[in-house]
């Protein structure tokens, strides 16, 4: 353009910088950038927002400064007024020196004919017509501060006031400018966002056309499935679309007359669902069933487990106990727990008897089975949790010492568990127990036998 070569149809050109270019002059730009056909729109908002921020950070200065100037009026106006009435306080002064020199005048007319009174009366008036005109030059020097004072109040009021009538006229043309500054940013975001809704429409657009892609392609894989299914190697087709058609069409018929022997092809299919789903069913309830079966197998187990191990320590208790009772009358004996055939066998060998290898039960007297059938109860009370316990004549067939023997450990017992309650019934004398708050002893009346007796006598 500066060379006199512009393009053709060129008649004015634009720099970066926005200046105007003509083929024989050049405008230097007002603005630091374009402000048409700029490159970049997000550069251009952030420099009107630069720029606004700058408006606005001037304009808040000049809203304190205003804000200072009016607090500076407002004082001086307090200094004026003060100065105001500092200065009607003096002339009321100065009015009442003049009323009373007035008055001292008019005094001295009257009283002429004293004059040694008169004279002393007129020096006592000098004097204070002469403090009276002292006290009113100094009201008129402090007055003509004040007068000073309250002109340049004034004066300094006249200038703020100019200052503040300059803000507005100031302040002005700094408003058009944001303004316009405010209004090209809101036409840059409706830009922007127009052009971000054609954006996002044009995505959009491009997302439907991929997923309208990708579903006929998998429309197609979908179908070559199919196809693969029925024919495994890919058939290339050497006849024309019309005879296709008619073979699609041959097809269709034989379909339908399929369909019509066997049932509608939609049927067949939800026959078949339903059957699949009650087989689905039917296979998750064997399931459940046969983990549940296989989890009470296992308890069970478990249990049986528990209960061998529970019967065996019971055996040895059992054991321990016989054993135990049967060395308080010198014997020595043992117990043998068959569970698989449900036997208990008991030998007992009485004092004296050790080496002899016999120890059947049948072998013992009445008093040794007695006490032996005493120590297996008592045993067989050592590993149960009855509440109640009871024996009936136990000690029938015993000599005194094993009676006592076995009376000593049935209270033993009843002691050791005294939260259980005993029973024993026997029909011996029972006045060697010791007397007890555990022991209560009820003895019952003899039998009347008397009847009975005459009845045998006349039998």
């Amino acid at each position: 353009m500066q060379q006199g070569r512009p393009p053709k149809n060129c008649r004015e050109a634009f720099t970066i910088e926005g200046d105007q270019v003509y083929p024989n002059r050049y405008y230097t730009s007002d603005f630091s950038m374009a402000k048409y056909l700029g490159g970049d729109l997000e550069t251009e908002i952030s420099m009107l927002e630069s720029d606004l921020e700058n408006l606005q950070a001037q304009l808040s200065r000049f809203q304190l400064h205003a804000t200072f100037v009016s607090e500076e009026i407002v004082s001086m106006e307090g200094e004026l007024n003060s100065t105001i009435m500092t200065l009607k306080k003096t002339l009321a002064s100065v009015n009442q020196v003049k009323a009373t020199i007035t008055e001292l005048e008019t005094a001295g007319e009257e009283q002429i004919d004293d004059i040694s009174s008169l004279e002393e009366v007129a020096q006592e008036n000098r004097q204070k017509i002469e403090a009276e005109k002292q006290t009113v030059h100094e009201a008129k020097t402090e007055l003509d501060k004040h007068r000073e004072t309250v002109e340049e109040a004034e004066s300094k009021y006249a200038s703020v006031r100019e200052r503040i009538d300059q803000l507005p006229e100031d302040v002005e043309p700094l408003k058009d400018e944001q303004m316009k500054l405010e209004a090209e940013c809101a036409k840059h975001e409706r830009n922007l966002k127009v052009l971000e809704n054609k954006l996002k429409a044009h995505e959009d657009n491009i997302q439907a056309m991929k997923s309208d892609l990708t579903h006929r392609e998998d429309e197609l894989q979908e179908y070559v499935a199919k196809a693969t299914e029925i024919s495994p190697e890919r058939q290339q087709v050497i006849g024309t679309t019309k005879s296709i058609d008619a073979e699609i069409t041959r097809l269709k018929r034989t379909i339908k007359v399929y369909e019509s022997s066997h049932g509608e092809h939609q049927q067949v299919v939800r026959e078949y669902a339903e059957a699949l789903a009650l087989y689905r069913q039917k296979s998750n309830q064997v399931r459940d069933l046969r983990r549940f079966i296989d989890r009470l197998d296992n308890i069970m187990s478990d249990r049986q487990n528990r209960y061998k191990v529970m019967r065996r320590s019971l055996s040895v208790r059992c054991k321990l106990y016989f054993n135990n009772f049967l060395i308080k009358m010198n014997c020595c004996g043992s117990m043998v727990f068959d569970h698989n055939n449900e036997t208990l066998s008991i030998s007992v060998k009485p004092p004296g008897r050790e080496d002899d290898g016999v120890s059947d039960m049948r072998s013992l007297s009445g008093g040794e089975r007695s006490f032996s059938t005493v120590c297996f109860m008592l045993s067989l009370w050592e590993i149960t949790e009855s509440p109640f316990r009871c024996l009936d004549e136990f000690d029938v067939y015993m000599d005194m010492h094993n009676r006592r023997i076995s009376l000593d450990l049935l209270l033993e017992l009843s002691e050791r568990q005294h939260l259980r309650q005993f029973v024993f019934i026997t029909p011996l004398n029972t006045r060697n127990l010791p007397k007890t708050s555990f022991i209560k002893i009820h003895q019952l009346q003899d039998p009347e036998r008397v009847q009975s007796e005459t009845g045998d006598e006349d039998v």
